[in-house]
């Protein structure tokens, strides 16, 4: 069957990392579009395989290394030749109708850079998929659009991206390994005058955190690059007084909680306060290094 026209204009990309168990989900509604692009970042798992088994025609490209969400969707990227790329997590699926919906929504808005989907959590359960910019904001649940809504901020969980409109401001800052990258891409479209539209009549369901299998390791992990993303974020567009007041309040409280996580054997909320307070600590050093994360793997 000849491709719709979105389904020719639009580029798919996916970052995986041992995403084999869920990338089934994200990746079969997608199998329609004529170009899509996986990368690999190193996984250990069967991921390579499950996405030749599920879309044998897609380009899948082998980072070589775990770049992280930014850096690796950078690399996809630089080889999208069609106008539009749609950037999605492997635990994030687009409902029906919804790629077909941002398209059109594109061609209504030439002008945008982003396009994207509302977010929800599970059936009826809507996410955080957009906000204004304040911390309050960024963690109460929106308001479900009626209507098309020009945003300050989208989740990078599903984006469209007009490439003719990017190209002049630029993807993700490569230093991001994980979150904190999408508010970044934000704020230079924003300063670039480009509107930002959140599609109320497209739609795609986020299971948080489950990209990659849990471990110990991820959960520390996921902490640490939070954390260092906040202050990474808050030096570069706020300066130094800010940053600092942020790293000693979360560097000081994340070490007092910890040993009352220890005691109570709560391991999870120990790894977390573990990595916010590894944060504090190499803060000066990794801000101004090239890339907040250089995993051995």
């Amino acid at each position: 069957m000849e491709p719709r026209p979105w389904e020719r204009e639009i580029t798919p990309v996916l970052v995986a990392y041992n995403s084999a168990s869920i990338l089934p989900w994200s990746l079969v509604p997608l199998t329609f579009c004529k170009h899509l692009i996986v990368v690999d970042n190193n996984s250990h798992d069967t991921t390579c395989e499950v996405v030749r088994h599920c879309a044998a025609h897609a380009q899948v490209i082998d980072a070589g290394q775990n770049l992280g969400f930014g850096r690796a969707n950078n690399l996809a990227l630089d080889s999208v030749k069609t106008p539009f790329a749609l950037l999605i997590n492997p635990d994030a699926q687009l409902r029906e109708g919804a790629l077909e919906a941002l398209w059109q929504a594109a061609l209504r808005y030439p002008d945008a850079a982003i396009l994207a989907p509302v977010i929800f959590d599970s059936e009826g359960i809507q996410g955080a998929s957009f906000h204004d910019g304040t911390e309050e904001s960024a963690r109460l649940t929106p308001v479900l659009p009626t209507g098309d809504l020009c945003v300050n901020f989208v989740s990078g969980a599903a984006m469209l991206l007009n490439l003719n409109n990017m190209r002049s401001i630029g993807f993700f800052d490569p230093w991001y390994f994980l979150y904190g990258e999408d508010d970044d891409l934000c704020i230079r479209i924003r300063r670039a005058g480009r509107p930002i539209i959140v599609v109320a009549t497209a739609s795609a369901e986020h299971h948080t955190r489950e990209s990659s299998a849990p471990s110990f390791r991820t959960t520390f992990r996921r902490a640490y690059c939070m954390t260092l993303s906040k202050f990474y974020i808050t030096r570069k567009y706020q300066g130094f007084m800010p940053y600092f007041k942020m790293m000693m309040r979360i560097g000081i409280g994340s070490l007092l909680a910890l040993p009352i996580h220890l005691l109570g054997l709560r391991t999870e909320r120990a790894l977390r306060m573990a990595g916010r307070v590894a944060a504090a600590v190499m803060a000066s050093q990794r801000i101004h290094a090239t890339h907040c994360f250089e995993p051995r793997d």
